[in-house]
Order: structure tokens, then sequence, then C-alpha cells
């Protein structure tokens, strides 16, 4: 899974220019905090406003420089990186972050080089792993909103006291008034339901005999309502 921070970010020639110019606000607004609270804390009294103001003016801009050349020289090895490894991932920030430290403490010789470069590297390598973290961690499914088909397919409504259901005439997370859940009939109940309706289907087709007898027939209509089982077509009682 991409970072989405990766995924969101501009193309890389204007990625180069967007950087640098992140990195000097986010410089020129830090030192200008920092250098604001150091002027007036190194200031007489009477003074230290003064004093305040005229230290964020000198020192803010110069440390928004620095940032801005450390953004841009971040961006220029990570743009080199993608267009080499033909890719996005993680990978090519921590990358981009040891060979930034590495190439702004080239003058101070090969020993601070290297531990730049590797202070640079862990830095970044944190950074991009609390990024996909926090990521993982709000892409979580939230609580009580399980798959219903984990259960066996079974959709038996809304759970009871659940705030995020629609509002309907029964309540708030309660099923509606006369809505119900019928259970489809197991197999000895569809061959019951089978048998009756043959049985309908036979008597309505006259399948049955019906005889009706007066009163002065009694004997052989007798006979007769015995072997056939009279008008009633499930037999007598």
């Amino acid at each position: 899974m991409r970072n989405h921070s990766i995924a969101d970010r501009d193309p890389c020639p204007y990625r180069i220019i967007e950087d640098i110019g992140g990195a000097f606000a986010f410089g020129s607004v830090g030192g200008g905090v920092w250098h604001f609270g150091k002027g007036a804390w190194q200031s007489p009294k009477g003074t230290r406003l003064m004093g305040a103001i005229g230290n964020c003016a000198a020192r803010a801009p110069v440390m928004g420089g620095q940032f801005a050349v450390w953004g841009g020289l971040f961006a220029c090895c990570d743009c080199s990186l993608t267009a080499i490894r033909q890719k996005e991932d993680p990978w090519n920030s921590i990358l981009s972050g040891g060979a930034t430290g590495g190439i702004l403490a080239a003058r101070a010789g090969p020993k601070a080089m290297a531990s730049a470069a590797v202070i640079g590297g862990v830095l970044l390598a944190l950074i991009e792993g609390m990024g996909i973290w926090m990521n993982n961690y709000f892409a979580q499914q939230p609580m009580g909103m399980e798959d219903p088909n984990a259960a066996g397919g079974m959709v038996t409504g809304p759970p009871e006291n659940d705030i995020t259901a629609p509002p309907t005439s029964g309540g708030v997370g309660m099923m509606p008034t006369g809505l119900t859940l019928r259970r489809a009939p197991s197999q000895q109940q569809q061959q019951t339901i089978g048998g009756m309706e043959g049985e309908s289907e036979r008597f309505d087709s006259g399948e049955y005999e019906t005889t009706f007898s007066s009163g002065g027939g009694g004997g052989s209509s007798s006979s007769g309502d015995e072997k056939s089982g009279g008008w009633w077509p499930f037999g007598s009682s």
C-alpha cells in the first residue's frame, strides 16, 4: 500500500519548487519565533521588544534560507532517485535525506560527511515510518462496522443502541414497526406444503367422487360411501 503523502505529491519538476518554498516558510516562521524569544531574553530592560524584533528580522530569514537549501537538495535527490529506480516509495525519501546531509557537510571532511548522512537517513526513516504507521492506523475499520458476510451471510438488522443507524419509526437503531424477518421453511415443511397442494389439485380436478344419497336409497349409497370414502377427500375420520 502506497503512502498517501507520497501519492498526493506533485510531479518532480514542480516538486522541487514546492519543497523549496515550503522549507523556506517553515524555517522563517520557526526561526522567527525562536530568535524573537532569544532577542527578548538577551536585551536589557526597557528595550526587550525592540531587541526581539531586531533579532527576529536579522536572523529569521537566514534560518529560512538554510531550510530552503536543505529542501531544495532533498527534492533534487528525491527526483533523481525516482527517475533512476522508476518508482516512488519511502526508500527514496530515506536515501535522499542521507544524501542531503552528506552533501551539506561535504566541506567538513569525510567523517563529518558520513555522520551527517547517517543522521539525515535516520531522521527521514523515522518521519516516513511515523507517516506509514499513522496512515495504517487511521485506515483500519472502525469498531462496530464488521462485515455482515463474516457471520454466515445472515443480516439480522442494525445492532441495538447503534447511534449511527438512521432514525426510524421504531426508534434509533431499532427495526421499523411491522417489519419482521421470516426464516426460510425447512425441507420437511416444504414437502408437507407440497403434499397439501397436490391433494387440493386432485380434489379440484374431480378425481374424488362425490355422491349424495337420498332417504330411499340408503343401502347402495351407504356402501358406495364406505368404498369411496364419502365426499371427504382425505378419508374417513
